[in-house]
């Protein structure tokens, strides 16, 4: 018996919110990416484009930064920082789509080529830390963007349970 005309238009209808869900997934993946692999490149010049303009950041011990060019400062003082010669994996996304607004929770890895021994900066090998990013997207203009993001390391040692610099 052939399918009715309205039955498939809903049909198609979920096809291609499936697939919006699916391409959307995609994209917010790729989009974490990116910025990660641009963090471990230090080309910090370009993350605040990765972000809405009213998005806010919470990185670690230096609380809330509102807007795109507030994120852009924050990232430009990174620079200065020296380079440790770390490695990063970005794992275990879990991202949730609501069409153009999304939720994704990740896990982190650094490992540390450098470490302070003592008073002495000084090559390492094995020196890890785990993070993890809970973040909001929003697509706009058809590209997904941040539209919140916080991280904290959680281990070998919590930021929550460090001193407030």
């Amino acid at each position: 018996m052939p399918a009715e005309p309205a039955d498939l238009l809903r049909e198609l209808e979920r096809l291609r919110a499936r697939l919006d869900e699916l391409e959307s997934r995609q994209a917010i993946e790729d989009l974490h990416r990116r910025f990660t692999r641009a963090v471990a490149d230090r080309r910090f010049d370009e993350l605040a484009g990765y972000f809405c303009d009213d998005a806010v950041i919470d990185m670690r011990r230096h609380g809330p930064i509102c807007g795109r060019a507030a994120i852009a400062e924050h990232f430009a003082g990174m620079a200065a920082a020296p380079l440790s010669g770390a490695g990063y994996v970005l794992t275990s996304p879990a991202v949730t789509i609501d069409r153009d607004n999304a939720g994704g929770t990740w896990t982190w890895h650094r490992f540390n080529a450098e470490a302070t021994v003592g008073a002495k900066r000084t090559r390492v090998w094995g020196v890890w830390e785990e993070g993890r990013y809970e973040c909001r997207y929003r697509r706009v203009d058809g590209a997904w963007r941040f539209a919140g993001m916080h991280f904290r390391v959680v281990l070998p040692d919590s930021d929550d349970t460090k001193e407030t610099r």
